[in-house]
Order: structure tokens, then sequence, then C-alpha cells
């Protein structure tokens, strides 16, 4: 090449942003530096464009390679851009774009910074405005990244909403009521012992959500989503290819389930098994575990024609436990359950559900939205715009949402409804059981309740409730317990209780000369304790007595000693204060601060509501 000539490239680029930030069009930038070349009189070799392509690297803009090779091939000695900007913004870059210009003898010139590489000054100043340039796009980076920290605190978490949430009006993350049903039920269902694979298959059998189609990796990253308990990770897929940690920014939205619940779900991982496929049912699949060395007991069948049995097998220590003997060794502990159960879901629901002042402003919002789609969809077929298959699949998800909606609405406000307290509930519960005692029918309602429920549902019930259980058979191979782990949503639930006053527990009391154990309510105040009093005495004419201190003479604990009346029956003994009860029914006070009470009733002199 003649060096006397100056062969010129043009070189032009535009982001999306750059273009809507400040308006440096690829047109004008061409007319401006061709205007620019014929004052210098450069010769324009060709005009190279990168069109919606950012400066943070040369490598992925095609315009500016093809330019650097022109450029080693020696077909140009001049590259004119219209700022350094446009050129490059890194000084990486920058430092091997320079040595490339001199190792060519080729020079950059930037119109509007004035730039010029020809001299030793001009290449230091380029330097310097390089620098300047990437500190401005590290500050515009810092002040993005905080300033996206701050939406996802603020619930404006960027991407789609997941499953269960959706975006309002301000595009804040809110549940969305129509389909966070199907979230809670997703790890109810694992809870139970579910795998990914059959959690998928029945919803696609059930067709829900149609016409989505479930696969078990989808409920594998509804159950390892911790958005469901509150939590947001940010950078999860970068994090995990890179082998780091996430960052987790805790309760920015509403959760769907407790931070227990979904804790559990992650060390059900360790137990259920995604591949794990039978045919037969196993009431204390992966809760049995070898007393020696820990591990889960694997399920196994007998074959053959004779009576098949189910066993419980710990391959390395070689124990085996049959599946009868087990449900025979813990049948008292399932019947308590069972009792336990009936009773919440009759009486203390509204106690567990953490209930507040219920506002269904957003469920109503929702229903008259979803009556303007349905009444949208019912005009667009009626006009023919739409055929009736299509027609009929969108009305039937939008009624499916509706009927979801107002079941939610409804049951919210008949928990407004609810008026009564604990203590009044647990009165109820009471003197239904003590009706069922005496009549000798309780052991038969809790044995029908089991009995009647299909072996699934027996092992959904048993893993509701029971975690692990370690069993060990004695010198006549009998099974006997040695310790029982709850379910922590199980002790969850026992807590409030407790918190509320209506925890049961058993006290030895010794009643005419023979220890029993009678329920009681270990944390209940004054005022707990005559609200129960009163709500039993709207049943049946109660009574409280002093429950008296005794040492056992075999064992030195100290026990309650009582001797009741003739047709009196004991229904709790609850803790007092004898001088601030206002009830005429404490029988023997005495001036002291605190002993416990033991409530009696007269089956045969009922009150008002006794008589019903």
């Amino acid at each position: 090449m003649n060096n006397e000539r100056m062969i010129a490239a043009v070189y032009i680029r535009v982001s999306t942003e750059d273009q809507a930030r400040e308006g440096f069009s690829l047109g004008e930038q061409k007319e401006k530096l061709l205007q620019l070349c014929a004052f210098k009189g450069y010769e324009v070799f060709k005009v190279y464009e990168d069109a919606g392509i950012s400066a943070k690297d040369m490598e992925h803009r095609p315009a500016f390679q093809e330019m650097l090779q022109d450029m080693r091939d020696g077909k140009i000695n001049y590259i004119v851009a219209y700022k350094l900007d446009r050129v490059t913004r890194s000084v990486r870059d920058l430092e091997e774009l320079i040595s490339q210009l001199e190792k060519y003898n080729c020079y950059l010139v930037c119109d509007r910074d004035d730039v010029n590489t020809s001299t030793a000054n001009g290449r230091f100043f380029v330097r310097m405005l390089t620098v300047l340039s990437q500190l401005e796009i590290e500050i515009v980076s810092e002040r993005t990244k905080f300033g996206l920290n701050g939406a996802i605190k603020s619930s404006h978490l960027p991407g789609p909403a997941p499953l269960g949430y959706k975006k309002d009006g301000n595009k804040k993350t809110i549940i969305d009521e129509t389909t966070k049903p199907i979230i809670e039920r997703i790890f109810k269902m694992y809870l139970e012992g579910k795998s990914f694979q059959q959690i998928s298959n029945i919803f696609n059998e059930e067709k829900l959500l149609n016409p989505k189609k479930w696969k078990d990796t989808t409920i594998q990253k509804i159950i390892d989503n911790k958005i469901y308990m509150g939590d947001y990770e940010q950078y999860k897929r970068i994090a995990k290819k890179e082998n780091k940690e996430p960052v987790i920014y805790m309760n920015v939205v509403e959760p769907i389930i407790s931070r227990a619940m979904w804790e559990e779900c992650q060390r059900q991982k360790e137990v259920n098994q995604r591949t794990y496929t039978r045919d037969r049912v196993y009431l204390f699949f992966q809760k049995i575990k070898c007393p020696i060395c820990g591990r889960i007991m694997k399920c196994k069948g007998s074959g053959g024609k004779k009576k098949k049995y189910m066993y419980y097998n710990c391959e390395k220590c070689h124990l085996n436990y049959r599946e009868d003997k087990i449900e025979e060794c813990l049948m008292q502990f399932i019947y308590d359950l069972v009792e336990y159960d009936m009773a919440v879901k009759k009486y203390f629901l509204p106690i567990l559900a953490d209930h507040k002042p219920t506002k269904t402003d957003d469920i109503d919002k929702e229903i008259k939205q979803l009556l303007k789609q349905k009444e949208r969809i019912k005009k667009a077929y009626m006009s023919g715009i739409v055929e009736m298959e299509d027609f009929s699949e969108d009305y039937k998800l939008i009624e499916e949402k509706l009927e979801i909606l107002e079941q939610k609405k409804s049951e919210l406000l008949n928990l407004d409804n609810i008026t009564f307290t604990p203590q009044q509930l647990m009165a109820d519960r009471d003197i239904e059981r003590e009706t069922m005692i005496r009549l000798d029918t309780l052991n038969d309602v809790v044995k029908t309740n089991w009995e009647s429920k299909i072996k699934d549902e027996k092992q959904e019930f048993i893993s509701k409730f029971i975690e692990s259980v370690i069993l060990i058979k004695d010198k006549n191979n009998e099974l006997y317990i040695e310790k029982i782990n709850f379910r922590k949503s199980y002790i969850n639930n026992l807590m409030k209780f407790l918190d509320k006053g209506i925890l049961d527990v058993l006290v030895p009391v010794e009643i005419n000369g023979k220890e029993e154990f009678i329920i009681g309510s270990p944390n209940i105040s004054n005022e707990q304790v005559q609200e129960y009093l009163d709500r039993l005495n709207e049943f049946y004419e109660t009574k409280m007595y002093q429950l008296y201190e005794k040492v056992d003479e075999d064992t030195g604990n100290i026990i309650g000693e009582f001797t009741p009346i003739k047709d009196e029956k004991i229904i709790r003994i609850v803790p007092i204060s004898p001088t601030e009860i206002k009830t005429k029914s404490i029988i023997n006070k005495e001036d002291i601060e605190t002993k416990y009470g033991i409530v009696t009733y007269n089956p045969n002199k009922p009150n008002k509501k006794g008589n019903d």
C-alpha cells in the first residue's frame, strides 16, 4: 500500500440502550464521519456497521473483527469513529487495539473526543478517556445492581411470576389465589411420601391446569424453590454453574407454605426415591429405622401362594420386622393420632390457621376480572370468532378458577364468623369426648375411622405425623418402641395449642386408691379456666375441686390424690389460683397462690344445652 495515501475505515456502532438514551443513530454517525473523512482528505475504503451490539468486548462484534482483519491485510491505515466509546469501553481491549494499530501502522481518529493515536500524547489521552469510560460502566452497573436489590426487597421480582404467584398492577409479586392450592397440595403430597413422578402423573390424569403437561422436573423445581416460603434466590443458575452460593433475599413475598414445611420437604428428599416404583403399599414406607445402624429399613413383600406378609429389612444388620406386627406395636399411638386429627378438623382448625381479620378485596377483584374474561369469551364464541372446542376449554378453566376463589372467600368469611375462644372450643370437644367415653363408643369411633381408610390413606396419615420410628425385639421376638420422632409440623401445631392453653397432657392421679392418667392443661391462665368452666356449665352441672398432693411411697414422685363424689365424672385437670376464679363450684379453697383443680361434671344433671 502507498503510505502517502490515507485510506480510512469508517466504524459505526449503536446499542439499543445508546440509541434510546442519546440518539446515536447509525445514520447520523455515518453522515458525520463521511463528512470528516472528506474534510481531512481520507479515502473511505468501507463503512463497518455493528447494530444493536454492546461495546463490552471486541470479540463479539462481527463488523469490528472484519475491519481489524482488513487492517492486518493492509487495506486500511486509518480507523475513523464518532466517539471512543463506539470503539471500546474496556481498558484491556484498548491496550490490545493500540498494540495492533502500532504493529500495522494504522491510526485511530475519533471525531467527538478529538482522538488521534498518531502521536504519544494522543495515545496517552486515549487511555485516560477509556479509563473514565470503564469507570462509568462500573458505576452504572453498581447503581443498577443496587436498584435491583431494592426492587427485590419490595417484592418487585425479575422475570415471570412462578406458579402460585402473579404480578399485580404495580408489577409486585403477590399470591395467586387460583393456583395457590396447587402449590400447597404439591408440598403436602411430597411429605406424604409421593415422588416427583407420582405427583406429576396424578396431575396429568386429573388434567390439572389443562392443557399444561406436568413433568417430574416441574414438581422438583417447585419443591426446590425457596420463593414458596417467602425467599428469593438471585443468580441461582449462574451460582450452580460456578459452584457458588446464590444471593438469598429473605421474606420478600408472602409465603404460601411455612418455612418448617419447606425444610421438611428438603429432608424428605433423602428418603423419597424419584425412580422408585412399587405395586404394593407399605404403611410405614421410609419410616422404620434400624436400631443398630440407624439406616432406613427397606420394604419387601413375601411371594408364593400362602399368606403374603410385608417386611421391613436391614440388609446390613440382618433384621426383619413384619408390617402387621409393627402396626400392632404402634396401634395405640396411631389411635391417639386419629383422635387428635378428628378433634383438630372438627374444633381447632381456626387456631392452626393463625387467622387474622379477613380482607377479601383482592379475591373480589380477581373474581370480577374473571367474570369479565368469561363474558368476553362468551361474546367471542357467539360472534363466531372462536370455535366450540376452544371456547369450551377456556370457559371450563375460568369456571374452575372462579370456583376456587369463591370457595376460598367462603372459607375466610366463615373463619371470621367464629366467635368461640380456644377454651370454649376445648369445652365443646371435652363434652363430646366424655359423652362417647360414657357411652363406650369413643374407641369404636376411632377404630372405625382408622379401619375405614384404604391402605394408601393409612400410609399418608402415618407420614403426616411420624418422621421415623425405632423398634426393638425382645427375647420373645415381640416388638416394643424405643423411639418415635414426630414431624416438625405436628410439633409446631402442638406448640400452638400449648400457647393457647389447650394442649392435652396426661397427669397421674390417684383416684380411690388407684393410679389413673387424667387429661390436663399445663399452660392455661385463670381467665381461660373461667371461660372453659362457663362453657361447660352451659351443658352440665360442673364443679372444680382442689387436687391434693401425695408422695408415692415406691417412686418418691408427687402425684395428685382425689376421691370423686358419686355420679361425678372427671373431665380435666387445670392449674388454678383459687382466690381469683369466680365460679362458686371450687371446693376446699385454701389461701395459697397456685394449685391444681380437678374439673368434674354430673351427666345426670344436664343444663340447657345438655338437654339438647
